[in-house]
């Protein structure tokens, strides 16, 4: 019987913990996910630039070649490369864009009226005394810290969304060019210039 209380009164102290706010967890929360956009950013940018300079070194060797043929006064591309030279620059276009410095943008961001405050090129317009002001809001409260920070959170995981998606887009074009330039080199036997 004791036991069974005891057990009742210990399972009833870890919910009343488990209920209770946690501002160590919080701060800990929002680290973590600071962190982990801050990661996701980073890695798309690098993977931009390995696209980028993969497709420059196959546009540079395609269209070097071209100079450097000998005995040719024209210069006569084959479709095969011209496919792959295409898609290799639309490819580019795709990476230099999810590179592009991010700000807050967007339907979403314009009906929340949220400011973003908390991310430099979106205070840069304020004056001074705009920036103190819009500060002392944020700090009036607790909550309003929090609030900011989700805010700032979530617009920025919608701009990690979208470099993620023209990312992907150039990754696609890519190999759409690299497999049609292979397809087409072994239906028509053209594997050089013509």
């Amino acid at each position: 019987m004791e036991n069974e209380k005891s057990n009742s009164l210990d399972s009833e102290k870890r919910k009343n913990k488990l209920e209770k706010y946690d501002a160590r967890g919080v701060q800990t929360l929002f680290r973590t996910l600071s962190k982990n956009h801050y990661n996701l950013l980073k890695m798309v940018d690098n993977k931009a630039r390995i696209i980028l300079t993969v497709n420059s070194i196959i546009s540079s060797l395609l269209l070097g070649v071209l100079f450097v043929k000998p005995g040719k006064k024209g210069f006569e591309i084959g479709l095969g490369i011209q496919i792959l030279v295409v898609c290799s620059m639309l490819s580019m276009v795709f990476a230099i864009f999810s590179m592009l410095p991010h700000k807050y943008f967007g339907r979403d961001f314009k009906k929340s009226g949220y400011k973003g405050t908390l991310y430099a090129v979106n205070f840069t317009s304020q004056s001074l005394q705009e920036f103190k002001e819009e500060f002392d809001r944020i700090m009036e409260k607790g909550q309003n810290i929090y609030d900011e920070m989700i805010d700032d959170l979530y617009f920025l995981g919608k701009i990690i969304a979208r470099k993620q998606r023209l990312l992907l887009l150039s990754t696609a074009v890519f190999i759409i060019g690299l497999i049609s330039t292979i397809i087409y080199s072994l239906v028509t036997g053209v594997v050089a210039f013509s």
